[in-house]
């Protein structure tokens, strides 16, 4: 993969080339939105599902719209043929551009987007499945409204420096006593034969999670429940995992080091990883080669 390339307002130059002003209002106050497309074997997985939530998060922040749908699927699709993508994710940023230094925004500033292509070591998540992850609590503090990507994720980068030097691998947010999420990818639990999650409107849109929600969880005539639900809740369950474009589905045997189940990945949650999988072979083989 070519690394050192990345995208410009639909432009692919080397990183050291790439102008972005110093007054980028993504750069002074995080003002700007994200996504995150995995790639598997130089093929975007659900390109235009993911391109989607972009352009519904600029539309929400009040970002001018340049780009249509059509056209984010397009870039995408370009970025991973001309860098050679095997495996990995693309990175895709929208700012509102530069502008003066206020916290208003000018209504008529020109967005900025960014593209940039992320490798992943999917041997290195695999191994980490066939184990389990272990999970820490921090308390989650951010605007209960935020519920989209925004670039400001200062909270989620101060829990994610928690985990680590506690040793997790990743931090589980918890609002007042009800788990919401971990810092980039959904917590869900099997419980009495069900799959609970947090509702919707507690989380952020997760495309991983909306898939076991709609189909995966059909497979095995699972039942999921939405509703909000305790650590000692948590602590009680058969199962537990995190899901998300990154981590996929992780299977989570601790939280703050006390174990859920038996301690080791469920059987459930492996089914629905190999599900997953499945259902990621089958949507890259539909996806011609662009010309």
């Amino acid at each position: 993969m070519k690394e050192n390339l990345i995208m410009v307002n639909g432009i692919i130059v080397e990183k050291d080339k790439a102008q972005i002003s110093p007054f980028d209002r993504g750069l002074l106050f995080g003002d700007g939105v994200f996504e995150i497309t995995p790639v598997y074997h130089g093929k975007p997985l659900d390109t235009e599902k993911h391109m989607e939530n972009l352009f519904n998060n600029v539309v929400q922040m009040r970002i001018p719209v340049v780009n249509t749908v059509d056209e984010l699927v397009e870039l995408v699709e370009d970025m991973a043929s001309f860098t050679e993508m095997g495996d990995g994710e693309i990175y895709t940023q929208v700012t509102r551009g530069a502008g003066p230094y206020e916290l208003n925004f000018p209504e008529q500033c020109r967005p900025l987007l960014l593209m940039q292509t992320v490798p992943v070591d999917r041997a290195a998540l695999a191994a980490r499945r066939a184990a389990g992850v272990n999970l820490m609590t921090v308390p989650d503090e951010r605007p209960a409204n935020r519920k989209f990507n925004v670039l400001n994720r200062v909270d989620e980068v101060m829990a994610k420096h928690t985990a680590a030097v506690g040793r997790c691998y990743d931090a589980l947010f918890v609002k007042g006593d009800r788990i919401t999420e971990a810092t980039d990818s959904a917590f869900l639990l099997v419980k009495d034969e069900m799959l609970w999650t947090a509702p919707d409107k507690e989380v952020h849109e997760n495309l991983t999670r909306s898939l076991i929600k709609e189909q995966l969880a059909k497979q095995f005539d699972m039942q999921v429940v939405e509703k909000s639900f305790t650590k000692d809740f948590a602590l009680k369950a058969e199962e537990a995992f995190l899901c998300g474009p990154r981590c996929e589905i992780m299977p989570v045997v601790k939280l703050d080091r006390r174990p859920i189940g038996e301690g080791r990945p469920g059987p459930l949650t492996l089914k629905l990883q190999q599900a997953l999988e499945e259902y990621i072979r089958n949507e890259t083989a539909k996806q011609p080669d662009r010309p």
